[in-house]
């Protein structure tokens, strides 16, 4: 339940800081729009991050 809720505050505290460093006002329809477009990208790019790492971590040798 502790992961699910830092989980929630950590997307949460991202979107808020998103809203606020691109003057985002919600009750506007194109900037509502213009808000899902980047929280997307930027959980896209969250996404292709953690795949990478992923992948580098598996192709390590971890054998002593």
């Amino acid at each position: 339940m502790k992961i699910v809720l830092i989980i929630i505050v950590f997307l949460l505290m991202n979107a808020f800081l998103i809203i606020a460093n691109n003057n985002f006002h919600l009750n506007n329809s194109d900037n509502l729009d213009q808000f899902i477009s980047t929280y997307l990208s930027w959980f896209g790019r969250i996404s292709e991050n953690l795949t990478e790492i992923t992948g580098d971590s598996i192709k390590l040798d971890w054998m002593p």
